[in-house]
């Protein structure tokens, strides 16, 4: 019987209670759910009185040094008074529990569950909400340091890794391409300025869309630090303001979340100008990242890269009128 490599495999949940989460030093689980299936694997562990997600990494998505270096975020945030998902110990005294999948090595943590919903930004009240628990987050961690690698949030990688990705999926649409590398340019070398220049780099959240938060009624809380790395601190608030562009909801929300954050945190000039090259230069690193990690890669279609280019067209108007 011919026997072929597995590009993407999802862990069985029996399996996965059986010789994984037996690991974590936790009660004993009632419930493990297939729970999410995004940039890697979620399942929702249950016990008698707690909830958590197991998050299973896609293979080769993040080395175990790259994976400690969130978690020493996550510590750093939680021991400092910031509501995160916090990762859990294993018997090992450890946090990462790595182990062998068809298509090669995979790495799983155990965070705890954030309860609550998505806050509703067409109220500008949840937007100022939102700003304050993000200031918190960014003071919170003026101070983190971490001995583990993990890449940037610079041109490197939130432009030029993208840009290899893309450019053979534009090889018969020519005239897009060379707007895509010509814009790229511009935002990189604007970009490369910030950053040799700025006082204010430091520990990113690196996807604070509003959706990686949830609000119980009381506490609002982060979660999914897969993205976080250092970098501009202003990267965060471009993210929210891209996410509120994709929703139009720019009008209502944009002004309280800025003007909250402010009086929680200071921005300079040169990081309010900044802010919608950020803004175009988050949507080409989504573009990157949707070719890197489909599995299949049919939704992939000509109305995706039309939908998608025609945001960095129209962003690139409006800062020609600015």
């Amino acid at each position: 019987m011919l026997t072929l490599p597995v590009s993407y495999s999802a862990s069985c949940p029996a399996a996965l209670l059986q010789s994984i989460i037996p690991k974590f030093q936790i009660d004993a689980v009632l419930h493990c759910l297939f729970w999410c299936q995004g940039l890697n694997d979620s399942y929702k562990v249950s016990t008698e009185e707690h909830t958590f997600i197991l998050r299973v990494y896609r293979h080769n998505w993040r080395s175990r040094e790259e994976i400690q270096f969130e978690i020493d975020a996550l510590l750093h945030l939680q021991n400092n008074g910031v509501n995160v998902a916090a990762p859990i110990l294993t018997y090992q005294n450890d946090y990462i529990v790595s182990f062998d999948a068809p298509e090669g090595l995979r790495h799983a943590i155990l965070i705890n569950y954030i309860p609550g919903d998505e806050l509703d930004f067409s109220q500008a009240e949840n937007a100022r909400k939102y700003a304050e628990h993000m200031a918190h987050l960014h003071l919170k961690s003026a101070q983190f340091n971490s001995s583990h690698k993990r890449f940037q949030l610079d041109v490197e990688h939130l432009i030029e890794q993208p840009l290899q990705r893309i450019k053979p999926y534009l090889a018969d649409r020519k005239k897009d391409w060379l707007f895509i590398e010509s814009y790229a340019q511009v935002l990189s070398e604007k970009l490369s300025k910030t950053l040799n220049s700025s006082t204010d780099i430091g520990l990113c959240h690196g996807d604070l869309h509003g959706g990686n938060a949830h609000f119980d009624g009381n506490l609002l809380a982060s979660f999914d630090f897969d993205c976080c790395a250092i970098g501009l601190r202003v990267y965060d608030l471009a993210v929210f303001k891209w996410s509120l562009q994709l929703r139009k909801q720019v009008d209502i929300a944009w002004k309280p979340f800025l003007q909250h954050y402010q009086t929680h945190r200071s921005l300079s000039n040169s990081d309010l100008k900044i802010i919608d090259t950020l803004v175009s230069i988050r949507h080409i690193w989504l573009i990157g990242l949707h070719i890197d990690i489909a599995v299949a890669k049919g939704w992939l279609s000509e109305k995706y890269f039309d939908h998608k280019i025609e945001f960095l067209r129209n962003q690139y108007k409006n800062e020609q009128l600015c």
